[in-house]
């Protein structure tokens, strides 16, 4: 512990006579008491006194509601746990959970905490707070924007955490289990095989789809939730650790399930109620409950306290009926693909006929004239499942539905059942009640005031005694392969590569590929794995793409393409169309930064080097102006950078786009990205091509090498326009906007 200086004192002073004046006026505080103390104090979080024992509980998705599951299990079990309930779960958030309390002296009253902590924030905390315990609930892809990938919270939480610490882990998750090899206090719980498992990740993208390892594939004995499961390296055999505590039975009728003790003497089982089942809330129930035993609480008691109504809040799945209506809000949490998907998911098991509203986007960044709601994360959640016979209406709410409308069609949704609408009040109004069980409103957690009013005026024209209209749709017809509103036999003959595809789908970038088979329905579309030879090495292809990717996946695609690649140069030099994005593009130069300050061999296509700058991040909204060169019109590209890196070359007679607004190889710069022949590399993030239609046709006609009719080009075309719009608008000088 730091030595306490007159500073710590008079900040303490001030954030306690904050957090006191907050209280008076009917505020809980959040953070402003511990903004205030670490203003006049910067070093206050190592200087005040922490708590006795300390349990963190972080991860991606869950962390809320198992951390306050736990502060109610704990305390009704004796413990009186100090929380940030009131105060937030970033470095703040924590501070001022301490402030409130200590006594003026610095010393803490209450000797043990039980808080969440922001994954993120964890590297300004946890330097300074040692937990006792470390819950990780999981690491899913979360927000691009502010949580990148998995493997950047990964490495952030696992370089900070104390080797005396003792992790609890999902076994099940093959990404946080692995986490802190320093800490060797260690404990694991996994759910065994439940009826509804599949034979392999779910949904359109897998935040695992390579051993974390060695780059192989996986193979999977089973799986629950995405990525969550039992699998084994088909090459180095890294596979799950064993369990400690492991879920046996599920009773969904009786509501409760079965946890067996494994290192305890004879594998004890225990069983627990579950008040309102889903997967995700057994994980996080079973998370709770472990750290509860940990911390030497007997499980019947435990078990008890289940019983007499402690138990997994409802406040993010919150139903009602009126006039034999279900009316079901369900927070989905905006910029979270897993846990938008997971939402969307337990709406559409639900029984009967259904209308399905969505509030998704976030009403601060729309409200902000600096602010653009980045809309890539669309491509990476799985709206495919609301191509659902009984989803009979699907009303879009907010300002970048555009671009949701359009996510919507390219997952096969009938148009005949999606509008959008600009309010809550407006989708209640749209809704057709008739010939429907039940009405669901998915809405990001921002938004829960907007999914109120709407389940409200749904209610009062349900009690109303209004005729109830029915729904006009009819029956779905099945859906292609790719679903598209151009001719099935567009691109014929053409032969698109799309490279590591289990590597490249960050940061939505996969929709590039997913609008390129909308587009070319007719055309033959090749998946390169990972450890497979590629086909441009050895035959006639009309494209080559590659996505963004994870930091360690970029190391992996770099060595396997460094063979290639005077083949790669051989053919951007023809005129073969080729599109390298974010990451992606970063290989194609001599050298790129990788963390920890090391260095990895590019494969030399481009002259430009990357220097990495982990953890900060470099963000941008882009405007400029792409020339294709051929003779024909000159067009505007709109985008968004959000990267860790800043490259160094001479682009400026070489460039992909001559930068109106942002900046281009690093911040300043005036040209952004490359052109080598057919090659295209860039770091704009959007996806590009969807987003950019004109470019997108461009594109597909240097494939195809004659005039496309571009897939759901309306909608398309709409979207950008509104985007259009919001990017180019006049500000005061020096403003921005970022996403």
């Amino acid at each position: 512990m730091n030595e306490k200086t007159p500073r710590f004192y008079i900040a303490l002073a001030v954030g306690k006579l904050a957090a006191r004046a907050l209280t008076a006026l009917g505020r809980n505080g959040g953070q402003i008491p511990g903004k205030i103390a670490e203003t006049i104090d910067p070093d206050f979080l190592a200087h005040i006194d922490k708590p006795e024992r300390i349990v963190f509980v972080t991860g991606t998705n869950g962390k809320t509601t198992t951390s306050n599951l736990l502060d109610d299990l704990l305390a009704d079990n004796g413990f009186e746990p100090v929380t940030n309930r009131a105060g937030g779960n970033v470095a703040n958030g924590i501070e001022s959970s301490l402030i409130k309390n200590a006594r003026f002296s610095g010393t803490q009253k209450a000797q043990f905490a039980c808080m969440e902590l922001d994954e993120l924030s964890s590297r300004l905390v946890l330097p300074h707070v040692k937990p006792d315990i470390l819950l990780v609930c999981n690491l899913y892809r979360d927000s691009f924007m502010r949580n990148a990938n998995p493997d950047y919270i990964f490495d952030v939480i696992s370089r900070n955490v104390s080797p005396d610490t003792e992790l609890i882990l999902n076994a099940d998750d093959l990404i946080s289990c692995r986490l802190a090899p320093q800490a060797t206090k260690r404990t694991y719980f996994s759910i065994g095989r439940l009826p509804e498992d599949t034979d392999r990740p779910t949904g359109i993208v897998s935040d695992l789809t390579a051993c974390p390892q060695c780059g192989a594939a996986l193979d999977y004995e089973y799986c629950h939730l995405r990525h969550l499961g039992k699998a084994r390296c088909v090459k180095c055999g890294f596979t799950n650790p064993e369990p400690d505590f492991e879920v046996t039975r599920v009773d969904r009728e009786a509501r409760t399930f079965t946890l067996r003790e494994n290192r305890e003497p004879g594998a004890p089982e225990q069983d627990y109620r579950i008040e309102t089942y889903s997967l995700t809330n057994l994980y996080n129930l079973t998370a709770a409950v472990v750290v509860a035993r940990r911390l030497g609480v007997p499980a019947a008691d435990i078990a008890a306290s289940l019983d007499h109504g402690i138990n997994i809040t409802k406040l993010r799945y919150s139903a009602d009926e009126a006039a034999g209506v279900k009316l079901v809000n369900v927070a989905a949490k905006g910029e979270n693909s897993t846990a938008t998907s997971t939402a969307i998911g337990s709406i559409c098991v639900e029984p009967g006929p259904k209308a399905v509203v969505l509030i998704m986007s976030d009403a601060y960044l729309a409200g902000s004239p600096y602010s653009s709601e980045y809309a890539g994360w669309y491509y990476q959640t799985d709206f495919e499942q609301l191509n659902d016979e009984q989803v009979k209406q699907i009303i879009v709410v907010g300002a970048r539905g555009e671009d949701l409308m359009l996510r919507l069609r390219l997952a096969g949704v009938d148009s005949s059942r999606v509008s959008l609408v600009p309010d809550a009040e407006t989708a209640a109004a749209k809704l057709a009640l008739g010939g429907i069980d039940g009405a669901y409103i998915a809405y990001d957690i921002f938004n829960g005031d907007q999914a109120t009013r709407c389940r409200e005026a749904l209610r009062a024209r349900l009690e109303s005694g209004e005729e109830r209209v029915p729904h006009s749709t009819s029956p779905l017809a099945p859906i292609d392969t790719v679903p598209t509103d151009v001719s099935a036999d567009q691109g014929a003959g053409a032969v698109v590569e799309v490279l590591f595809p289990e590597f490249g789908n960050q940061a939505g970038d996969n929709g590039n590929a997913l609008y390129l088979r909308s587009c070319l329905p007719g055309a033959t579309f090749i998946e390169t794995a990972y450890g497979s030879e590629p086909a441009f090495a050895t035959r006639h292809v009309d494209a080559v793409v590659l996505a963004s990717m994870t930091e360690s996946h970029q190391a992996l695609a770099a060595r396997a393409l460094r063979p290639y690649a005077s083949r790669l140069a051989e053919l951007a030099d023809e005129g073969v169309p080729m599109l390298f994005t974010h990451s992606a593009a970063e290989i194609l130069g001599t050298t790129f930064g990788r963390p920890g300050g090391m260095r990895e061999q590019g494969l030399g296509v481009l002259d430009f080097s990357t220097r990495q700058d982990m953890p900060k991040r470099y963000l941008c909204s882009l405007v400029g102006e792409f020339d294709p060169g051929d003779g024909s019109e000159a067009m505007t590209i709109l985008g968004f950078k959000i990267q860790f890196t800043q490259m160094r070359g001479n682009n400026a007679t070489r460039s992909f786009i001559k930068v109106d607004r942002g900046w281009g190889l690093a911040e300043g710069s005036t040209f952004e990205g490359f052109r080598r022949g057919g090659l295209i590399a860039t770091w704009v993030l959007g996806p590009i091509l969807p987003t950019n239609p004109r470019f997108a046709r461009w594109f597909c006609e240097q494939i195809t090498g004659r005039p496309i009719k571009l897939a759901f080009e309306k909608d398309a075309q709409l979207a950008y326009d509104v985007r259009y719009e919001e990017l180019t608008k006049p500000l005061p000088k020096g403003k921005v906007i970022n996403p």
